[in-house]
């Protein structure tokens, strides 16, 4: 009898210590302390302003930040590679920074990697009298590519007005799309430019590489994002309006066939307009969810302030009335101006948006119907303030082991009197499959033992039928399945840790397809 309460006084002391752990885990997103010990990075370039605009996660795990910097005259594309602990990579370039001048004033905008490592990036540079879309490309150690048009930059041009590439990706084939806006005094165009892979016009997108597009016949169109479908389709985000203080501004989305022409399958025209708020609404990010879905973010204006602006699209260009209102959510983050610049989804398909509210760093993560994660931070909001002036992010990744990584700028002061700087935060997301037991089911269940080495195990109060256990890691991620199962008793199964390293994780069983319960479980030699 002595062994027996030993074991259920064990088990008790488990199921306790795991409730106030699942409370812990609940919160699912801190900063991560191992990135240069507080999760917060700031990168000085230079004695001026410099801010980072787009972020890419290597293989390795290593971080890219573009951006641009200020060098006294004039600004320069600024590159910046980080170790996964948050220190400059002196294996890139020797100090972990690449800055390009085209000769005047140069701003990087977007980057993406190509598949054998290289780094690509966009934005546009100024020759003089006007701006012009500007791409570059790098091997990994940080040079300029030589193989690509000769010395590793192109400029692209529409013709005498100012044009600006705002956000680049990479098509299965490697072939490079651009997307941005072309524009003159008076009106302004959605512009693209297709390259292929030695940096050359490809001449199978719209005879000449390049496609201007007005949208519902407004003068203001410019596009700050560009995905690719599975399909090849090409999908452009941003807005369209006619005045110039964009107080009329409303979401556009275009989409593209793969010859550059329009694709009428999309509302008919391969033009979308959306109004949000009564003033002035712009689409700064795109993604496409695994789905099809299109999902765009950027602000929605009232007449008094900023708010977060979701709008989620059918494949064909209709609004989802799944998510939101008629497809549609705007979040009043802080008090003033909240603008989203970047999204982000995870592999359970919530959203991460990234931004600025509050002079800070702003997050925001949305369920699938686009509400509000409550498990992310308890409201489903984070801020980070960096410096002791503004902060703001405008891009962010999601690593392969789930954190978050977040950059954009940050500044100590006013920014009259002290520089802006590039900034980069990294956040753990241990929460990023959500677990949640099912209803009508009890939740009673234990794993013995517990740490184990070998086999364990599981028993609980309910009658199985067709169990299967799915294991997670801390950061929310499936890293193994066992579907085929003994039961014994009815109620009890047991299991080999098979070639799981040592470490904690989730155990969450699941009966016809209805989730139990989920346990903490520790392996260890």
């Amino acid at each position: 009898m002595k062994p027996q309460i030993t074991i259920i006084t064990k088990m008790l002391i488990l199921a306790v210590c795991f409730a106030l752990f699942n409370t812990l885990y609940s919160q699912s997103v801190s900063l991560d302390l191992s990135f240069d010990n507080d999760g917060k990075v700031v990168t000085a370039v230079g004695n001026y302003d410099n801010y980072g605009y787009s972020i890419a996660i290597q293989s390795d795990g290593k971080i890219l930040v573009v951006g641009y910097s200020n060098n006294g005259s004039n600004e320069d594309f600024t590159l910046i590679r980080y170790n996964t602990n948050g220190s400059l990579d002196s294996s890139f370039n020797s100090n972990g920074i690449v800055i390009t001048d085209f000769g005047f004033d140069d701003y990087g905008r977007s980057i993406s990697l190509q598949s054998d490592g290289k780094i690509v990036v966009a934005g546009y540079s100024n020759n003089g009298s006007n701006y012009d879309f500007a791409l570059l490309r790098y091997n990994t150690n940080g040079s300029l590519d030589s193989s690509f048009d000769a010395d590793g930059k192109v400029i692209t041009s529409f013709g005498t007005s100012n044009d600006y590439g705002n956000s680049l990706t990479i098509q299965s084939d490697g072939k490079i799309v651009v997307a941005g806006e072309s524009r003159n005094e008076s009106y302004s165009d959605f512009a693209l430019v297709r390259y292929n892979t030695n940096g050359s016009l490809d001449s199978s997108f719209d005879s000449d590489g390049k496609v201007t597009t007005i949208v519902n016949g407004s003068a203001l169109n410019g596009a700050y994002s560009v995905v690719i479908q599975s399909d090849g389709k090409i999908v452009a985000a941003g807005y369209s309006g006619h005045k110039q203080n964009g107080t009329d501004f409303r979401f556009a989305l275009v989409r593209y066939n793969i010859n550059g022409s329009l694709d009428n399958s999309f509302d008919k025209d391969g033009k979308v307009t959306t109004d949000i708020g009564t003033f002035g609404d712009l689409a700064y990010s795109i993604v496409i969810q695994s789905d099809g879905k299109i999902v765009a973010a950027g602000y929605s204006g009232n007449g008094s302030n900023l708010d977060f602006a979701l709008v989620r699209f059918n494949t064909n260009g209709s609004l989802d009335n799944n998510f939101g209102t008629d497809g549609k959510v705007t979040t009043a983050v802080g008090n003033s101006k909240d603008v989203a610049h970047s999204i982000v989804i995870q592999s359970d398909n919530k959203i991460i948006a990234a931004g600025q509210s509050n002079h800070s760093f702003a997050l925001m993560r949305y369920n699938t119907d686009g509400s509000l994660d409550n498990i992310f931070d308890t409201d489903g909001k984070v801020f980070t303030d960096i410096g002791n002036g503004d902060d703001g992010a405008f891009s962010i990744a999601i690593q392969n082991d789930g954190k978050i990584v977040a950059a954009g700028f940050s500044n100590n002061g006013p920014v009259h009197y002290y520089p802006t700087h590039i900034a980069v935060v990294r956040y753990n997301n241990t929460n990023s499959v959500s677990i949640n037991e099912t209803a009508g089911y009890s939740k009673e269940m234990f794993v013995f033992p517990n740490p184990f080495s070998t086999y364990a195990t599981l028993q609980t109060s309910n009658i199985l039928k067709n169990p299967r256990l799915t294991f997670y890691n801390l950061y929310g991620q499936s890293v193994k399945q066992i579907t085929s199962l003994t039961i014994k008793f009815g109620n009890t199964i047991s299991f080999n840790r098979d070639n799981l390293p040592n470490g904690t994780y989730f155990i969450q069983l699941i009966d016809d397809n209805q989730i139990i319960s989920t346990n903490k479980l520790v392996i260890t030699d």
